[in-house]
């Protein structure tokens, strides 16, 4: 009798280790993925029920508290449970009003001028004493942005460029920006045996031009955004520090249609020189600006929140041609709630015969083109599989409207 006890307390032991092995894997899974923020609608109640499908999670729940009768701007912290009893993670949940706004899917040009310059490589100087790299030897790196040179504020390469050649081989002090830090140093120019002149050894750019799509605009102020990702710089891949910017006019001529390995393409021109709106904002969440006039006569619909967002059928509105923009099907097949996602926060596919035959897919230029589901904006075209141009990333659209309110609360103050 002993012997059957041992063995059945060992059997026991070794399954509550396996359960709340599982168990604590769930909860720091959850902790990881399910959002430290959500927002409900002025006068709807929070519902947790999809966001807990969308990860899985259909035993996440929390203690309930009714937000259907409180007001704009009203927010608590709930605590978010696995199993109605364990622990996962406090979540903020804020209450907003209900925004309309109206879908985009208009090519727009973009020219965009940096606040300082990128350094987007680093070379040598060949003088009479051997090769110099005045930028490597002042700590320099590919990617950092120069703010400063000798206090003097830089915009545009032709400014560095004379700045350094004029310095007679004098120290120069640099600020710059590398990440989130500023940092300053000491840049001492060498003088080449080429040309004879004084060269920092650093490649600088101070601006960029391309082809998205608006995401949406407001009718009242025309505030617009779009891309859904910001504009980086094609050599560091850093994201571009906005100065001053521009939206133009622009035609979409032809398409390139993308394959397996080689992503497509919108091929457009700038209708003319003359801008129709500003650019104010660059972030990883996309460009954000005002509009001189409106894009389109589209209606206004609402936005759907994150959690309120289905996998299943959904539309992409997007111009391929003369003839404006359109709408074609897509699914959307994954979502993702993990708030370090900022831009891939939706797995979507093209199931538009349409769509497929004369882009396979999404092609470069589509970035920004509004994802609807039910008559409702749910976000934004980002990103393609290079290896399968039929799928890509979509971000939500509240990740964008968060950036859209803060411009207007800037303006108001």
């Amino acid at each position: 009798m002993s012997k059957f006890f041992n063995k059945f307390f060992k059997t026991t032991a070794v399954v509550a280790l396996a359960l709340s092995t599982v168990i604590m894997s769930a909860v720091t899974f959850y902790n990881r993925t399910m959002p430290s923020n959500f927002y409900v609608k002025e006068g709807s109640d929070f519902v947790l029920s999809q966001a807990s499908a969308i990860t899985g999670g259909k035993a996440i729940n929390y203690e309930k508290t009714s937000f259907a009768n409180k007001t704009k701007g009203t927010s608590e912290i709930v605590e978010l449970k696995l199993l109605n009893f364990i622990p996962i993670k406090q979540t903020h949940i804020k209450v907003i009003n209900d925004p309309t706004i109206t879908p985009g899917g208009t090519p727009f040009g973009i020219k965009l001028f940096t606040k300082g310059v990128i350094v987007i490589d680093i070379t040598n100087v060949q003088t009479d004493s051997g090769i110099a790299c005045p930028a490597k030897l002042a700590g320099i790196l590919k990617g950092d942005i120069v703010l400063t040179i000798n206090n003097i504020e830089v915009s545009s390469n032709e400014e560095v460029a004379d700045i350094i050649e004029l310095s007679n081989g004098e120290n120069l002090s640099v600020t710059l920006k590398r990440d989130n830090q500023t940092i300053k140093t000491m840049l001492k120019p060498a003088i080449s045996n080429v040309d004879g002149k004084y060269k920092g050894g650093l490649w600088v750019r101070d601006s960029s031009a391309g082809i998205g799509t608006i995401t949406y605009y407001l009718k009242d102020d025309l505030r617009f955004a779009g891309l859904g990702h910001g504009i980086c710089d094609i050599d560091t891949g850093k994201i571009m520090p906005l100065n001053t910017g521009e939206v133009c006019e622009v035609s979409i001529n032809s398409v390139l249609k993308g394959k397996a390995g080689t992503p497509g393409e919108l091929r457009g021109s700038f209708i003319s020189d003359e801008c129709v709106g500003k650019l104010v904002l660059n972030n990883e969440s996309g460009i954000f600006g005002t509009l001189s006039k409106s894009p389109n006569n589209f209606e206004s619909v609402p936005i759907r929140l994150k959690q309120d967002i289905q996998k299943g059928p959904a539309k992409i509105i997007c111009t391929l041609d003369e003839t404006g923009p359109k709408e074609y099907a897509i699914n959307i097949d994954k979502i993702d709630l993990n708030p370090k996602t900022m831009t891939k926060n939706m797995v979507i596919t093209v199931t538009d015969s349409t769509l497929l035959s004369k882009t396979g897919g999404i092609v470069q230029g589509m970035s920004g083109s509004p994802i609807l589901q039910n008559g409702s904006l749910v976000g934004a075209v980002t990103h393609v599989f290079v290896n399968n141009p039929t799928k890509g990333y979509g971000i939500f659209a509240e990740n964008m409207v968060n950036f859209t309110e803060m411009l207007a609360n800037s303006k108001s103050k």
